[in-house]
């Protein structure tokens, strides 16, 4: 489990670039106050081929162990790519003190709660009743926002198809042109600065009383 520290690497006691570090120190926060708990020297990069350089570092980056970020002045290309891909939060810094490393595990902290905030946006891309029995509402416009990967039909097609509703109503930044031409459908669409606010609703046709009888439970 990573716990609350944080691998800063250097050269000569001083920040620099990740290519020319030699040496990485462990920083943990204990009672309320950084400090280093362990120094680990090292042979700087020195290879000069993909294979030799991705190598290095990956020897390198068994040094951070169980750190949850790690830190150079500088740090690009292979480096990077291997550190990321570890899973280790990365950051430059000019200069390392308490005011820098609480500021890491704060960014650090906020990035987590985003991408749990997004996550869980994910899984409830999908209509959510209000407290009207049959009456759903999604703002679309705000989960496209926060996340631009789900389209209207990955959010909107499997309710229409499985969810008996009396009301759908969408606020969007436009409507989409497959809800548009689904003539089984009414709507009715009000613009307001700059966002549409659409009500959607099952046309009739003979037998439509059945879907108030099933949300309502009658029958």
């Amino acid at each position: 489990m990573k716990m609350d520290k944080v691998a800063v690497f250097r050269s000569e006691k001083e920040m620099a670039p990740f290519v020319s570090c030699d040496e990485v120190d462990i920083w943990e926060k204990r009672d309320g106050k950084w400090e280093i708990i362990r120094t680990v020297p090292f042979p700087p990069l020195s290879g000069s081929t993909v294979k030799e350089l991705r190598e290095e570092t990956e020897r390198i980056a068994l040094l951070a162990g169980e750190a949850k970020a790690v830190v150079c002045r500088e740090i690009t290309g292979i480096p990077f790519s291997i550190f990321n891909k570890k899973g280790y939060c990365i950051f430059s810094a000019e200069e390392i003190n308490g005011d820098t490393l609480d500021g890491i595990m704060s960014d650090i902290l906020e990035s987590d709660e985003k991408k749990r905030m997004k996550e869980e946006m994910l899984r409830n891309a999908r209509p959510v009743e209000t407290g009207t029995p049959g009456v759903y509402m999604l703002n679309l416009k705000d989960l496209q926002k926060a996340c631009p990967d789900i389209s209207s039909k990955k959010a909107l097609v499997p309710f229409l198809s499985g969810t008996p509703f009396l009301e759908l109503h969408l606020i969007c930044a436009h409507i989409p042109p497959w809800l548009e031409r689904d003539a089984s459908y009414d709507r009715k669409v009000r613009q307001l600065e700059g966002e549409f606010h659409v009500t959607l609703t099952k046309k009739q046709c003979e037998g439509g009383g059945e879907m108030h009888a099933e949300l309502h439970g009658i029958g």
